[in-house]
This record gives structure tokens, sequence and C-alpha cells, in this order.
């Protein structure tokens, strides 16, 4: 549980329940997590307008890939 969450004025979603962007426009929104899914609704949020944030838990691992040519 976030603590604070009960008092939240805004929408509280779970990414299953996720539909579109359309109806967040102009709004500020954050997303939490570092999944594909959250990459996706994030990319779909700010296509529709929206102030757009993610925020994650822990590092990302990452892998860079360096090409010479």
């Amino acid at each position: 549980m976030i603590p604070g969450l009960q008092s939240f004025p805004g929408d509280v979603i779970h990414s299953s329940s996720y539909k579109s962007g359309k109806s967040y426009s102009g709004m500020n929104v954050l997303v939490v997590g570092s999944g594909n899914s959250v990459m996706e609704i994030a990319y779909d949020l700010a296509a529709h307008g929206a102030n757009t944030s993610i925020i994650i838990r822990s590092p990302v691992c990452t892998h860079i890939i360096y090409y010479y040519f």
C-alpha cells in the first residue's frame, strides 16, 4: 500500500484496466513501473496529449551493444 493513496483525488488504475489515453489529454499522469506494458501505456498517453511521467522502483537493467564498422 502506498501511504496517502486513499486520499489521492485523482484516478488510480492498474494497467489491466487501461484502454486508451484519450480521456487523459492535457492531464498530468504518472505511470509506475518499467515493463513493456508501462512503456506502451506511457507512449499512448503522450500520443493523446497527456503530460506523462514514468517512475520505477529500482534501476532498469540496460544492455548496450556497440557496433564498429
